[in-house]
C-alpha cells in the first residue's frame, strides 16, 4: 500500500552559513545579505545615535519598564531586543556613545536549494549603473544564478541562470563533497565558480570601455561563461583547497591552494609539508593563464587563504598550527602559535617565537576578516579571536606578530546571564566588513550571529569591541522533547476537560557556551491577571485622556507635542525628564483612565484605577449601543459614537457638544485626531474635523461624486512616516540625493586606487548619471540602448528596464517642456528610498501645486496642534521632523480601493479590483482621466476626482485590453461581473502602523472567510504608460505622470497562516450574497447588510481588526473571532500571524490595549460568553519575530539530550563542558609515556567533555539538581522510560534512564553503564519553590560497550550496547536483569518503539524492524534494509490501521520504509519495503511522534493518525504527516501547477530539490511519489484570487476545497 503523507516546514532555518555586504536594494542602502541553509535574507544596515532622544524612535516604555518589575526580563538578549543601549541613563560605553547600529528586515525568499556560496558584483547593468549591486549565488551541484533588486515590485529578480553539472565535468564525483564556492575579481572584470574539486568555471562581466560592440549579446552584464580544467594550467593543481583574488593587477589573479599528495596526522613521519599554492593570471579575453608565481612545501594543515589589501599585498595563508604570508619574490614567512608547529612542518621560513607559541592557539576552521595597514582579525573555533599584524621593512614582509583578544571566565558568565555586550560566537562561518572601519557581521553556526562595533587605538594598539545587534538562533538542534507548558494555578481549576493539555516543544542548540534551550510555541498564551463576567458584552474600548490646563505648556507624562509646533525640534528640550510617548498620539506612561463596555442595549463607562468602578452623574450615552469611543485634540476630549450620533465630551464626562446624524444609521467609524468618519447604513460616509481652536466639531464637505458612490468599507489613517509622498516631491527629492550621491561618488574616486578600470567604469556610470541640463541627443541615445535590452528570454531586464528607462525619459521631457520645471532629470532611476531620511533633507522640493497642499496640511496641524506623532528619523538627523500626512481610504462596492488626501479630499491612489488581493498593489489610472487632465492646464481635484469615478465603466473595459502577467490585478471581460458581485470577498479593511522599533505602514485585510491579507507599503515612482507587469497601453503617449499621485505600492507580506473558518461557497449563497450586496436595506432589518458573511445576526458591523498601539511595546492589529490572532514584528522580521490560545475555545468578540497600575502595557479581550480577561502579553525572554513564539535559555554548556518527566512535570538535559585532560589508563598511568607532568611549551593537553545530568524546572527554566558523570564518561543517551514497578497502581512508573561510554583514546576496551534514576518531590530551598525536585539514584549497570540509544517496551528498557540490543527487566526498583537479546551489525544511532515494536538505525547498515514478545521473551528481527546508509534518526508514522517508518540520514533525505510481508518482492518481510524518500536540504537530528487533532463541532479529540517533526543541524523544525488518499491526489496536482506556474527565485526547480541526493540512494531510490512538498502546496494561500481560481480550475477542483484541505493539514498539527 502507498504512503501518502506531506512535508512542511514549520520554522525556518536559523544558523547563518554566509553573508555579503553591498548596495542591493538601492544606491544608497546599506545592505547585509545572509543565507540560512535555504532561506535568503536581506537586512539594511541602520545607523543610529542611543543619545536620550532615540528613546523616541526606538522603544516607547523603556523607561517604565525600569521601574517595572519585568525590566530586565524584557529586553535582554534573549528577547532578540536590538536596541538595549538606548537606555536614556547615558551609556558608560563610550564606544557606543556616538552611534550604533541595526539590522532591519527588508526581504527574505525560501529557496528550493541550499545555497553553498555568495558573492556581490557591480555590473554594466542599468541597476549597475545606477549604483546598485547584483548577487550571485551559488547551489549544489553547481548551479550559478544572477539576481537584481526590482523596485517597481519591490523583490528580487532573476537575471540569468548559469549551470554546469554535465556527466563529463562529473569524472569520478557521483556526487559532489566539495560544495561549489564563488569567487569575484575585487575590479569586477570576472567571477569563478570553483566546483567538482579541480573544475572552474570562468564568468566574465562587460566593462564599461570595452570595445567588443561586434557581439549579438551586448545587452547582458556578462559575456559568455567558460570552464578551465586547473589540470591543464599546472598538472599538479589536485585537490583544491582554497582561492581567492588578488587586487591590484592588470589581468584578474587569482591564487590557488592545493595539496597534490593528501596525507594526515599519522603518515608525517613518511609525508608532510604536502600542500603548495599558486598564482595565475586570466587573460580572459585570449583565454590564456601564465602562472606568475607558486610556492611549495607549505604545512599539510594548511586551509584558507586570505588576500591581504595595501600596503602589505600578498596573500596569508591559515593553517592549523600556524601563519604564513606569500609573496611575490619572497620565499614566505610563518609564524608558529603553538607547540606542535614543529613536529608537523618543516617549512624554512617558520619563526618560533616563545611568546607566540605560549598563545597556544588552534587555527583549525578559523574565519579571517583583513584590516587595513596590515593587521588581521581571526576568529576561532571555541569563540576566541585573534589579532594579526604584519611587520615590514620597506615594502618587504620581515615577520608576523599574533596576539589574542580572549575573554575571561567572568566575561563568559556575564554573557551568558545577558548582562554583557562583550561578543562570544563559538564555530564562526562567515565575516564582512559593514562599515569600513567601524562595524563588521560575525556569522556563527551554533550562537547568535552578532553585528559587532570595533575600534582600534593605533598607540595602546588595543581593540575595543561591542555588539550592537544579533540575530537569533535556534541550531543546530542536536534534540527535542515535548513538555506540558507551565499554566498558572486558577487557570488550572478552570481548565476545560474536553480541552487537549497545552504543549511546547524544547530543542537543545548551540554549542559550548552558546549552549541553549529553545522553547517554542506557535500560540500565544497570555498571562491573565483578572477575569469577571458582565452580561451581552459586545466591545470594549479604553481610554487615555488628561485635563485641559496640564496641555497648557506643561508637560505631562511625555506631551512632547507642545514642542513639536514647529517646524524643527531640538532634540535636548526633553531629555531626562522619564518622559515616555506613544506612537498614536496617545500618552505612553499615563494610565488608561477609562473603559467603555459595549452592551446589546446599553453601554456601560467605568473609571479605571486601582479598582474598575462604574462612574456615575456623566453625560456619556449608556442608554444604547455604542459603535466607538476614542479621543480628539491631543487626548484632552473624548469622542463616543452611537448609531445616531456623535458625543464631544471633556475628560470628566460633560458633554460639549452632540452631532446628530439623520436619514441613516452609524454602523461603523474611525478617528484619527482631528478626523472622525463615519460608515453610514445607507452605503455612504460622512466626516467631521474637530477645530483646535474653538474644540468643537464640524462637518467636512464631501465632494459629490463620493456621494453617488457605494462604499463598502471607509477608514482614515494618519502617515507619520513619511512614505505616503506626492510623486513630484519624491522626484525632487531624488535629484538632491542623486547630486549627494555624485558629489560623494567624487570624493571617493580621488580617494580610491583600486586600479584603472575600476576607476573608468566608475568615471563613466557617474557621467551617464548625472550629466547636465538633457538634450535631445541624450535622450535618444539612452532609449536605443535600453531598446536593444529589451529581448532577452532568461533576464528579466527585458521586463523591467525598458519599463524602467526609455519612457522615464520621454515624460521627463514632456513634464519639464509642460510645467517648466528647472530640475535636469537626465537618466534617473527610481529606486526605494529611504523615506524618512529624504523628506527631512529636501522637504522642500516640491512642485507649486503640491508644496500647497501639503504645505498647508502641514500649517493647518501646526496650528491645530493635531500633530499625533511626530517620527523622528532613523537615519537622519535627530532635530528634523517628518510632517504627518492625513488619508481617507475607501472601498467600493466595486472592489475598487482610493486614497483621498484629507482635508482637500484629493484622490491620490486608485486600485480597481482590489479585491482580487493581488500581489502587487499599484496605481490605475483611466484613459478619461489623463486626457482629462493633459487637455486642462490646471485641474482642480474635486474635478479631477469627479471625472475618475464617472469613467468607471471606461476603467473595466481598458483594463480588460491590457494583458497581464502572474500575480497582476486585471480584469478580463468575462470575470468582470463575477467580481462585480463578489466585492463582499472583502469584509475589512485596516491601514495602520505595525512595528516595534521602527513602525511602518501597513493595510490589513480580512476576506469573507477570516483569512487576514497584509500588505506594506513601498515607495516607488512610476513610469508614464507603462507598468512593471502589463505590457503598454495603446495610447501612452498620451498619458504623463501626475505629479499629486502617491509615490507607493503596495506589496503583499507571505505568511504560512490559513483561518480555521472555511467556506464553501455554492452558488446559492453567492446568489444570495449577490441580492444582498445589491439592495439597500433599513438599519433596523439589518444593518449587516455589506457583510458577506454574518455570523451573529446581530445588528451591528463586525469589527474584527482592532488596532493597538503598545502592547508590551508593540504596535498591531489584534484579529478578533473564533480563532484570535495577533499581528506583529520588529525591525528584524516580516508581519508575524501569531496565533491565540483561549480557554474553552471560546470566540474572542472583543479587544483593547489597557495600561493601568494592575496591567502594565495588557489588553483586555471579552469571549462571546461575556467574560472580561485582563491579560498580559509574557515577555520575559520571549521573542515574537520568529514565525514561532520562542524563548531561548542560555545554559552556557553544550546540551546533548533532554527529555520531559511527565508526573513531576520537569525536565532531564545532558550537558557537558570542555576540559584539558591528560589521558590514563584504567590503572592510572598516563598513556603518552612520559613520565612527569611537564610538556613542551605551547603543547596543549586533548579537551574531553565532562559531562553532567540536570534537571530544568518548566517555570523558571533554572537548574536545580545536577547529577556529575566520572572523568572520561561521556553521557550519550537519555530516555524517560515507563517501567514496571510495584510502587504505582497502575504496575508502571516514569524514571530517567542514562546511558554512558567511557572515551579513553583508542587502546583501551570501549565500556559503559546504565544509570537508572527517579525523581522525588523534596523540601525546596527556602524563596525558591521551584527546586523542590530531586534526582534519586537507583541503580548503576555496567556493561561492556558504550550504551549508544535507549527506550522503553512493554514495561521494559531497550539498550543498544556496542552491536547488541539488549532488553533488560527493572527489578524491584533496584537491579537491571537481562531478558533478550539480539546482535545488529555496526553501531547504534538511534532507536524508537511503539507497542511491542522497535525500529533501530545503524550507523552504516541502514535501518533494522524488530518485534518483542513477552512471554517467553524473545527479541527476533522482522525485517531490514539491506542497502547501506547511514541513519541519523527514526521514528514511526501512523495512518490508521498502516504504520510506517520515517527515516532520517546523514545526505538530508527523508526515507519512508513499510513492513509489508505480505508483499512478495520482501521476501516475507524480511526486506522492509521503501514506500517514498524525500530531500530536505539539512540533516535531521532528532524526531518526536504526536497523534493528529481532530475537529468534532463541540472540541478537538486525538485521531488515530501519528505524524513526526523533525529538527536539523540547521535549526528549522519540519513536519511530515500522513493525509488521505484523496487530499493527496488533488494536492499532487495542484503542486504541478505551482511548479509550472510560479515564478522560483533564483531559477531553482522544486521538484530537483525535493528529489533524493547521495552516492548510496543511487540504486534505492524510490519512483512513486508518497511526500509532497508542503512548503509549495502552501504557497497557493498567498496567492491572489484570480491566480487562484486560474489553477483550481485548470484541475478541475474549487478554491475553497483546496483551502479546506489546507486546514485540515494545518489544524491537524496544531499541537503548541
Amino acid at each position: 500500500m502507498s504512503a501518502y503523507t506531506i512535508y512542511k516546514e514549520l520554522f525556518p532555518a536559523q544558523t547563518v552559513e554566509h553573508v555579503k555586504y553591498g548596495q542591493f536594494t538601492s544606491p544608497d542602502a546599506k545592505n547585509l545579505i545572509v543565507a540560512k541553509a535555504s532561506l535568503l535574507q536581506i537586512y539594511d544596515f541602520v545607523e543610529y545615535t542611543p543619545t536620550d532622544t532615540t528613546l523616541v524612535e526606538t522603544q516607547d516604555d523603556q523607561i517604565e519598564m525600569e521601574a517595572d518589575d519585568n525590566a530586565q526580563d524584557r529586553f535582554n538578549d534573549k528577547d532578540e531586543q536590538a536596541l538595549a543601549f538606548p537606555k536614556l541613563k547615558p551609556l558608560k560605553d563610550e564606544l557606543l556613545e556616538s552611534s550604533s547600529g541595526r539590522l532591519e528586515l527588508v526581504a527574505q525568499y525560501k529557496l528550493n536549494g541550499s545555497v553553498t556560496s555568495m558573492g556581490i558584483v557591480r555590473t554594466i547593468s542599468p541597476r549597475g549603473k545606477q549604483g546598485c549591486d547584483s548577487l550571485l549565488l551559488a547551489f549544489n551541484d553547481a548551479k550559478l544564478s544572477l539576481l537584481e533588486w526590482s523596485p517597481a515590485t519591490n523583490s528580487i529578480v532573476t537575471v540569468s541562470i548559469h549551470y554546469y553539472e554535465r556527466d563529463d565535468y562529473k569524472k569520478e564525483f557521483l556526487t559532489n563533497p566539495y560544495p561549489p564556492d564563488i569567487h569575484i575579481d575585487p575590479q569586477q572584470r570576472c567571477a569563478v565558480l570553483n566546483f567538482y574539486g579541480d573544475k572552474l568555471a570562468v564568468l566574465p562581466f562587460r566593462q564599461p570601455d570595452s570595445l567588443e560592440n561586434n557581439s549579438s549579446n551586448e545587452k547582458l552584464p556578462y559575456s559568455s561563461s567558460f570552464v578551465i580544467h586547473l589540470e591543464s594550467i599546472d598538472r599538479r593543481i589536485k585537490n583544491v583547497l582554497d582561492m581567492t583574488f588578488l587586487g591590484d593587477y592588470y589581468e584578474p589573479t587569482l591564487a590557488i591552494l592545493f595539496q597534490t599528495d593528501q596525507t594526515w596526522t599519522g603518515r608525517l613521519a613518511n609525508t608532510k609539508d604536502t600542500v603548495s599554492v599558486v598564482v595565475i593570471s586570466l587573460d580572459l579575453s585570449n583565454k590564456i593563464y601564465p602562472i606568475i608565481y607558486s610556492l611549495d612545501h607549505l604545512p599539510y594543515d594548511c586551509r584558507r587563504l586570505v588576500a591581504m589589501p595595501k600596503p602589505v599585498n600578498g596573500l596569508l595563508v591559515i593553517s592549523a598550527n600556524s601563519i604564513l604570508h606569500v609573496s611575490q619574490g619572497s620565499p614566505g614567512v610563518g609564524v608558529a602559535v603553538n607547540g606542535y608547529t614543529k613536529t608537523v612542518t618543516d617549512f624554512p621560513g617558520m619563526v618560533y617565537d616563545e611568546d607566540t607559541i605560549n598563545l597556544e592557539l588552534l587555527l583549525d576552521g578559523a574565519n579571517a576578516m583583513p584590516l587595513n595597514q596590515g593587521r588581521c582579525l581571526l576568529f576561532l573555533q571555541n569563540g576566541d579571536w585573534a589579532s594579526v599584524k604584519i611587520k615590514q621593512d620597506g615594502s618587504k614582509v620581515v615577520g608576523i606578530e599574533v596576539s589574542k583578544i580572549a575573554w575571561t571566565d567572568t566575561d563568559h558568565q556575564t554573557i551568558i546571564s545577558g548582562k554583557n555586550k562583550t561578543p562570544l560566537a563559538a564555530v564562526p562561518t562567515c565575516v564582512t566588513n559593514v562599515k569600513s572601519g567601524e562595524y563588521f557581521f560575525l556569522g556563527t553556526r551554533v550562537g547568535d550571529s552578532q553585528l559587532i562595533k570595533w575600534s582600534y587605538n593605533s598607540e595602546t594598539e588595543e581593540y575595543t569591541f561591542r555588539v550592537c545587534d544579533t540575530l537569533l538562533n535556534s541550531g543546530p538542534i542536536g534534540d527535542m522533547a515535548i513538555g506540558q507548558a507551565d499554566e498558572p494555578e486558577e487557570q488550572q481549576q478552570t481548565n476545560d476537560p474536553n480541552s487537549l493539555p497545552d504543549l511546547e516543544l524544547v530543542s537543545c542548540s548551540g554549542q559550548g557556551k552558546n549552549g541553549a534551550l529553545c522553547v517554542l510555541q506557535r500560540h500565544i498564551r497570555p498571562i491573565t491577571t483578572f477575569q469577571f463576567n458582565q452580561n451581552n458584552c459586545e466591545a470594549v474600548w479604553s481610554v487615555k485622556c488628561r485635563k485641559e490646563q496640564y496641555f497648557e505648556g506643561v508637560k505631562v507624562g511625555g506631551n512632547l507635542h507642545q514642542e513639536m509646533r514647529g517646524t524643527t525640534w531640538d532634540a535636548t528640550i526633553d531629555s531626562g525628564t522619564g518622559n515616555v510617548w506613544n506612537t498614536d498620539g496617545s500618552l505612553g506612561d499615563i494610565y488608561d483612565k477609562l473603559l467603555f463596555i459595549g452592551k446589546k442595549s446599553s453601554t456601560l463607562v467605568l473609571a479605571a484605577g486601582e479598582e474598575l468602578q462604574e462612574l456615575q452623574n456623566t453625560d456619556f450615552y449608556t442608554a444604547g449601543r455604542t459603535i466607538f469611543v476614542g479621543t480628539l485634540f491631543d487626548n484632552t476630549r473624548i469622542i463616543q459614537i452611537h448609531r445616531t450620533g456623535v458625543l464631544l465630551l471633556s475628560p470628566g464626562g460633560k458633554l460639549i457638544q452632540t452631532i446628530n446624524v439623520k436619514n441613516s444609521k452609524i454602523i461603523d467609524a474611525s478617528i484619527r485626531d482631528p478626523y472622525i468618519l463615519l460608515r453610514m447604513s445607507n452605503k455612504s460616509i460622512m466626516i467631521l474635523r474637530g477645530d483646535m481652536n474653538t474644540k468643537q466639531l464640524s462637518s467636512m464637505q464631501i465632494p459629490s461624486f463620493i456621494h453617488e458612490k457605494k462604499i463598502a468599507l471607509a477608514s482614515v489613517f494618519a502617515d507619520t512616516t513619511g512614505l505616503f509622498t506626492r510623486i513630484s516631491d519624491k522626484q525632487a527629492e531624488e535629484i538632491k540625493s542623486q547630486q549627494l550621491r555624485k558629489s560623494s561618488n567624487e570624493r571617493k574616486r580621488k580617494i580610491d586606487q583600486s586600479g584603472s578600470q575600476h576607476k573608468q567604469h566608475q568615471h563613466q556610470s557617474s557621467k551617464k548619471k548625472y550629466s547636465g541640463p538633457s538634450s535631445t541627443t541624450t535622450i535618444e541615445k539612452t532609449i536605443t540602448e535600453e531598446l536593444e535590452f529589451d529581448d532577452i528570454d532568461l533576464d528579466l531586464y527585458g521586463e523591467q528596464d525598458i519599463t524602467d528607462d526609455k519612457p522615464k525619459q520621454q515624460e521627463k521631457t514632456k513634464e519639464e517642456n509642460k510645467e517648466s520645471t528647472s530640475q535636469q532629470e537626465s537618466d534617473i532611476k527610481e529606486e526605494e528610498e529611504d523615506d524618512d531620511d529624504d523628506a527631512m533633507l529636501y522637504g522642500g522640493q516640491n512642485d507649486n501645486n503640491t508644496q500647497n497642499n501639503l504645505g498647508n496640511s502641514t500649517m493647518m496641524d501646526a496650528a491645530l496642534g493635531d500633530v499625533d506623532e511626530v517620527n523622528v528619523s532613523v537615519k537622519g538627523n535627530l532635530s528634523e521632523l517628518t510632517p504627518i500626512t492625513f488619508w481617507c481610504m475607501i472601498y467600493g462596492m466595486d472592489g475598487t480601493l482610493q486614497l483621498f488626501s484629507l482635508p482637500e479630499f484629493e484622490e491620490c491612489f486608485t486600485a480597481p479590483l482590489f479585491n482580487m488581493l493581488s500581489l502587487l498593489v499599484t496605481d490605475r489610472r483611466t484613459h478619461h482621466e489623463s486626457n482629462h487632465q493633459n487637455s486642462t492646464t490646471t485641474t482642480h481635484s474635486t474635478t479631477d476626482t469627479t471625472t475618475e469615478t464617472k469613467s468607471s465603466n471606461s476603467r473595466h473595459s481598458n483594463e480588460s485590453k491590457s494583458k497581464s502577467l502572474p500575480g497582476t490585478t486585471t480584469a478580463t471581460p468575462g470575470m468582470i461581473e463575477e467580481e462585480f458581485v463578489d466585492a463582499g470577498l472583502v469584509q475589512e479593511i485596516l491601514m495602520t502602523n505595525i512595528g516595534k522599533e521602527r513602525k511602518d505602514p501597513h493595510l490589513v485585510v480580512r476576506t469573507r472567510a477570516n483569512n487576514i491579507i497584509v500588505y506594506k507599503a513601498f515607495s516607488y515612482i512610476p513610469i508614464p504608460g507603462v507598468d512593471s507587469n502589463d505590457v503598454e497601453i495603446s495610447d501612452r503617449h498620451s498619458e504623463i505622470v501626475d505629479g499629486k499621485r502617491l509615490a507607493i505600492r503596495l506589496s503583499r507580506v507571505h505568511h504560512e497562516y490559513v483561518s480555521r473558518q472555511t467556506e464553501l461557497v455554492d452558488e446559492q449563497q453567492q446568489q444570495q450574497q449577490k441580492q444582498t450586496l445589491g439592495v439597500d436595506v433599513d438599519v433596523d432589518d439589518d444593518v449587516d447588510d455589506d457583510e458577506g458573511l454574518n455570523k451573529n445576526n446581530n445588528n451591528q458591523h463586525q469589527r474584527l481588526l482592532i488596532p493597538f498601539d503598545d502592547v508590551a511595546g508593540y504596535t498591531g492589529v489584534f484579529v478578533a473571532g473564533s480563532q484570535p490572532i495577533w499581528l506583529m514584528c520588529s525591525c528584524k522580521s516580516f508581519v508575524r500571524v501569531h496565533p491565540m490560545r483561549v480557554q474553552f475555545n471560546e470566540e474572542i468578540i472583543g479587544f483593547t490595549q489597557f495600561h493601568n497600575v494592575n496591567c502594565h502595557h495588557g489588553f483586555l479581550t471579552i469571549d462571546s460568553k461575556s467574560n472580561l480577561r485582563l491579560c498580559n502579553l509574557p515577555t520575559d525572554g520571549i521573542s515574537y519575530d520568529m514565525d514561532w513564539v520562542m524563548r531561548k535559555v542560555p545554559l552556557g554548556q553544550t546540551v546533548h539530550k533532554i527529555d520531559f518527566h511527565p508526573t513531576m512535570q520537569v525536565y532531564g538535559a545532558l550537558v557537558s563542558e570542555p576540559k584539558q585532560v591528560r589521558l590514563s589508563n584504567e590503572e592510572g598511568t598516563f598513556m603518552d609515556g612520559e613520565e612527569d607532568e611537564e610538556r613542551e611549551p605551547g603543547q596543549f593537553l586533548p579537551i574531553v567533555d565532562q559531562y553532567s545530568l540536570i534537571m530544568i524546572s518548566p517555570v523558571t527554566w533554572e537548574t536545580v539538581d545536577r547529577v556529575d558523570f566520572q572523568e572520561y564518561e561521556q553521557g550519550l543517551s537519555l530516555h524517560c522510560s515507563v517501567l514496571e514497578s510495584k510502587q504505582t497502581s497502575s504496575g508502571t512508573k516514569h524514571f530517567m534512564a542514562v546511558g554512558t561510554g567511557y572515551l579513553r583514546g583508542e587502546d583501551t576496551a570501549m565500556r559503559g553503564s546504565i544509570y537508572i534514576f527517579d525523581i522525588i518531590e523534596v523540601v525546596p530551598e527556602p524563596n525558591n519553590p521551584q527546586t523542590n525536585h530531586r534526582y534519586k539514584h537507583l541503580h548503576t549497570e555496567d556493561v561492556k560497550g558504550a550504551v549508544t540509544a535507549m527506550c522503553d517496551v512493554s514495561g521494559h528498557l531497550v539498550s543498544c550496547i556496542g552491536s547488541k540490543v539488549i532488553i533488560w527487566s527493572f527489578e524491584d526498583n533496584e537491579s537491571l536483569v537481562g531478558v533478550a537479546f539480539i546482535d545488529v551489525q555496526i553501531f547504534v544511532t538511534t532507536i524508537s518503539s511503539i507497542k511491542n515494536f522497535i525500529v533501530l538505525g545503524d550507523a552504516q547498515k541502514s535501518v533494522w524492524f524488530l518485534g518483542f514478545q513477552l512471554e517467553p521473551a524473545k527479541l527476533v528481527m522482522l525485517g531490514k534494509d539491506y542497502q547501506s546508509f547511514e541513519v541519523s534518526t527514526a521514528d514511526f508514522i501512523i495512518d490508521d490501521k498502516s504504520m510506517y517508518l520515517l527515516i532520517g540520514d546523514t545526505d538530508d533525505n527523508l526515507d519512508i520504509f513499510q513492513y509489508a510481508p505480505f508483499n512478495l518482492q520482501s521476501f516475507a518481510g524480511q526486506k522492509l519495503m521503501r514506500r517514498g524518500d524525500f530531500h530536505v536540504g539539512s540533516q535531521i537530528r532528532s524526531m518526536v511522534r504526536l497523534p493528529q487533532i481532530s475537529r468534532t463541532i463541540d472540541k478537538y479529540e486525538y485521531n488515530r493518525r501519528h505524524f513526526c517533526l523533525c529538527g536539523t543541524v540547521s535549526g528549522s523544525i519540519s513536519v511530515v504527516s500522513p493525509i488521505p488518499e484523496k487530499t493527496f491526489k488533488r494536492l499532487l496536482t495542484l503542486y504541478g501547477q505551482l511548479v509550472n506556474g510560479l515564478q522560483h527565485v533564483a531559477g531553482l526547480n522544486p521538484r530537483a530539490f525535493r528529489l533524493i541526493k547521495g552516492p548510496k540512494h543511487r540504486m534505492s531510490s524510490n519512483r512513486t511519489k508518497a511526500v509532497l512538498d508542503g512548503n509549495l502546496i502552501f504557497e497557493f494561500a498567498g496567492l491572489s484570487v484570480n491566480k487562484q481560481r486560474e489553477m483550481t480550475k485548470q484541475i478541475g477542483t474549487t478554491v475553497a476545497r483546496i483551502m479546506e484541505d489546507l486546514v485540515d493539514i494545518d489544524s491537524s498539527i496544531d499541537h503548541f
